[in-house]
């Protein structure tokens, strides 16, 4: 009997201790568990976080190109706009005196920057009328320079294009190259004192 109870005893006390070491094994496991899912969890939060943030600032960058681009379209149509009233004034000035009188002191004036006596000079179309008249003045203030005088197509909205004979330098001192050569000047006068 004794031996019977001391047996029991033994195997309660080895059940107890497997229970324990199993208890023990269970127990780490499932802390091991917990802190797993709170790494994914913080993790998976981490990730939300960095892909919240990065859509905000494209949300963010996105509105400041949109408002860029708005703003642009607006100096563009103001440019536009400015471009087309400036074109008509230029052509209501071709059909002023001053015109002729400005072809001509244009004309002096580059001759005289040039390195040659003897030039090439293009109108347009519209100015034919011009050409006699035009030759002769010149002809008669410059003595030492002779003057070639024609039109072409490459002349549309006034103005003239002045070549050496040499054919070593050219000025295109047209209507249309003179808004070109200013237009970005224009587009920041206009975005500093109108659009800001």
């Amino acid at each position: 009997m004794a031996i019977k109870t001391e047996i029991i005893d033994e195997v309660k006390a080895d059940n107890s201790s497997q229970i324990e070491a199993k208890r023990q094994e269970l127990e780490n496991n499932y802390e091991n568990f917990q802190q797993d899912l709170k790494t994914q969890q913080e993790s998976i939060l981490k990730s939300y976080q960095s892909q919240a943030d990065q859509k905000r600032e494209q949300i963010i960058s996105r509105a400041i190109l949109n408002k860029k681009n708005k703003r642009r379209s607006k100096l563009n149509e103001c440019l536009a706009n400015f471009i087309t009233e400036l074109e008509q004034r230029l052509a209501d000035f071709t059909s002023d005196q001053d015109y002729y009188l400005f072809i001509f002191n244009s004309i002096k004036n580059s001759a005289s920057a040039l390195p040659d006596n003897r030039f090439k000079i293009w109108l347009r179309k519209a100015d034919q009328n011009l050409l006699d008249d035009l030759k002769n003045l010149l002809e008669l203030e410059m003595k030492d320079y002779e003057f070639e005088l024609s039109v072409s197509d490459r002349v549309k909205s006034g103005g003239f294009i002045i070549e050496t004979c040499s054919n070593q330098q050219l000025i295109e001192n047209t209507f249309a190259a003179l808004i070109d050569s200013y237009k970005e000047e224009i587009a920041i006068e206009l975005k500093n004192h109108i659009l800001e």
